[in-house]
C-alpha cells in the first residue's frame, strides 16, 4: 500500500487499483485522478495544488464531533473476580482475579452505588450496565439482582436500561440463558477459534479444553437469539495464535451478529503485530468477496469505521473511560478502566464516593491528551486505548507505536473497502469532493 499526504489530505493506493483520498478532519472519501495523485507525490501543478489547498482548508458543516461530558452513563461491574478458565494471555492477574480473588460482589453494597449514579442522570438517554469477571456467570444471582434493581429504578423515567455481558461461554446453562433472556442482554462470548486453537489458549483450570462446552452453550444462545440483544463472538490473538482467518471461518458457522478480533493488550511482539494486520486484511478480503458490505460490517472494527464515515462523526475518545464510563470491582471500588482493577494507584472512588480530582485527568479529549493532533487517523481512532499505551510505555498518555501502526493500517483497509462499497456514490476526477 502506497500512501501520500498533504496536511489533512491522505491518499492511498493498493496495487493495481485507482488511488483514493481521505480528508482526515472532514471524514470525506473520494476517488482522485492520476494527476492529483501525482501532485500529492510532488509533481508540480499549480492548478491541482490549488485544488488540494482548497479541499484541505474546507470546513464541512455537516461533520459533527462525538464529545463526552463527565456524566456516568455506563458502569462495568466485576460481579466476580474468579474464573473457571486459565487463559494463557489473561491480563486480569493471570487467573481472572486481578491479583485479589473475590468470589462475588456484595449486592447490598452495589445497589446504593447504582442509585447514586442513577440519581445524577436526567430522564433521557441510556444507562448501560456491563457484567464482567473473572467469569460473571459464576454469580448469576448477583446479575439478576442488579439488573432487576436497575430496571426498577429506571421504570417510569425516560431512561433506557441496557445490559451486556462478557462471558467465556462455558456456563451457558439453560438457567443462565433464561436469565440473559430476561434482561434482553447483549452477549459477547470469548472464543479464539476452533478447538485446536481455543483449547490451547483458553483451557479449563484442570487443563482440559473448554471449546466443547462453549459450543454447547452457543447452541443454546442461538436457539433464543430473537429474545436476546446482540450476540458477539470475540477472539483474542497473540504471538502463539495469529490464525484470524481460521477463526473467522470457524465463527461464520454461527449466526452471530458481530465478530470481534482483538490483539492481546499485553503482547508487544512486532512480528505478531504485523501478522495480526495481515490476517485482518485477509479476513476483510474474504468477507467482502463473500458478502460485500454486509459481511464486512459484521466485523466490529470495519463497522465502526464505516459508521463514522457514513455519519461523518468524529471521535475524540477511544472509549468513555473516566468520562461516561466507570468500573466497579467486586469490592465496590471504582476505576476508570476494566484493566485498572487491582491497581490501587488507579482507584477513583469507593462506593458512592467519587474523587473528582482523580477524574480531572480524564477531562480532556484523548486525542489531545495523547498528542494525536498530527495523526491522520485521529478522528477515527480517538487517541487509542490508554491501557494498551501504558502496557508498552508506562503511561496511559504516551502512545504505543505498535498499536498506532495497527490502527492506521487497518483504517487504510477500511477506507478502501468503504470506497468500494460506495463506488456508485463517489464520483471524482481531478478535484476534491465528498462521498
Amino acid at each position: 500500500m502506497e500512501i501520500r499526504r498533504q496536511n489533512d489530505i491522505i491518499a492511498f493506493r493498493a496495487p493495481g487499483e485507482l488511488p483514493v483520498a481521505f480528508h482526515a478532519r472532514n471524514l470525506e472519501v473520494a476517488d482522485i485522478s492520476e494527476e492529483l495523485w501525482n501532485t500529492l507525490g510532488g509533481v508540480e501543478d499549480s492548478e491541482l495544488q490549488s485544488v488540494l489547498n482548497e479541499w484541505n482548508s474546507e470546513i464541512n458543516p455537516a461533520v459533527t464531533t462525538h464529545k463526552l461530558a463527565r456524566e456516568i452513563r455506563s458502569l462495568t461491574i466485576n460481579v466476580t473476580q474468579i474464573c473457571n478458565l486459565k487463559c494463557t494471555y489473561c491480563a486480569a492477574g493471570g487467573d481472572g482475579t486481578y491479583g485479589a480473588a473475590q468470589t462475588k460482589i456484595s449486592v447490598e453494597k452495589t445497589l446504593p452505588q447504582l442509585k447514586f449514579f442513577l440519581d445524577k442522570l436526567p430522564d433521557s438517554g441510556t444507562f448501560r450496565i456491563g457484567f464482567i469477571g473473572g467469569e460473571p456467570l459464576l454469580y448469576p444471582e448477583g446479575i439478576r439482582a442488579i439488573a432487576n434493581y436497575v430496571k426498577l429504578m429506571t421504570a417510569g423515567r425516560n431512561l433506557r436500561a441496557q445490559f451486556a455481558i462478557v462471558t467465556n461461554g462455558t456456563l451457558l446453562s439453560d438457567a443462565n440463558v433464561e436469565l440473559l433472556k430476561e434482561i434482553n442482554c447483549n452477549v459477547s462470548v470469548s472464543i479464539d477459534g476452533a478447538a485446536e486453537y481455543n483449547d490451547i489458549s483458553r483451557p479449563m483450570k484442570n487443563g482440559q479444553g473448554s471449546t466443547a462446552l462453549v459450543i454447547e452453550g452457543l447452541k443454546k444462545l442461538f436457539a433464543v437469539k430473537s429474545e436476546l440483544g446482540s450476540i458477539t463472538l470475540h477472539g483474542v490473538f497473540t504471538a502463539q495464535n495469529m490464525n484470524l482467518v481460521k477463526a473467522y471461518e470457524f465463527y461464520r458457522q454461527f449466526p452471530a451478529d458481530t465478530y470481534e478480533f482483538t490483539y492481546s493488550v499485553s503482547d508487544l511482539n512486532q512480528e505478531a503485530s504485523d501478522s495480526f494486520t495481515r490476517e485482518m486484511r485477509e479476513v476483510a478480503a474474504i468477507a467482502y468477496s463473500q458478502g460485500g458490505e454486509e459481511a464486512l460490517r459484521k466485523i466490529n472494527f470495519f463497522n465502526r469505521v464505516f459508521s463514522a464515515l457514513d455519519s461523518q462523526r468524529r471521535t475524540e475518545n477511544f472509549c468513555g473511560a473516566g468520562k461516561s464510563l466507570l468500573v466497579v470491582d467486586a469490592r465496590n471500588n471504582l476505576f476508570s478502566c476494566p484493566w485498572d482493577v487491582g491497581n490501587a494507584s488507579e482507584k477513583v472512588g469507593q462506593g458512592s464516593e467519587v474523587s473528582e480530582a482523580a477524574l480531572d485527568k480524564y477531562a480532556q479529549p484523548l486525542i489531545e491528551q495523547n498528542n494525536c493532533q498530527s495523526c491522520w487517523a485521529r478522528f477515527l481512532c480517538g487517541g487509542g486505548c490508554m491501557f494498551v499505551h501504558k502496557e508498552a510505555t508506562g503511561s496511559k498518555n504516551q502512545k504505543n507505536g505498535q498499536f498506532c501502526e495497527r490502527q492506521r493500517t487497518l483504517m487504510e483497509t477500511a477506507i478502501l473497502y468503504f470506497k468500494k462499497c460506495r463506488q456508485t456514490d463517489i464520483q471524482k476526477d481531478s478535484d476534491y469532493g465528498k462521498h
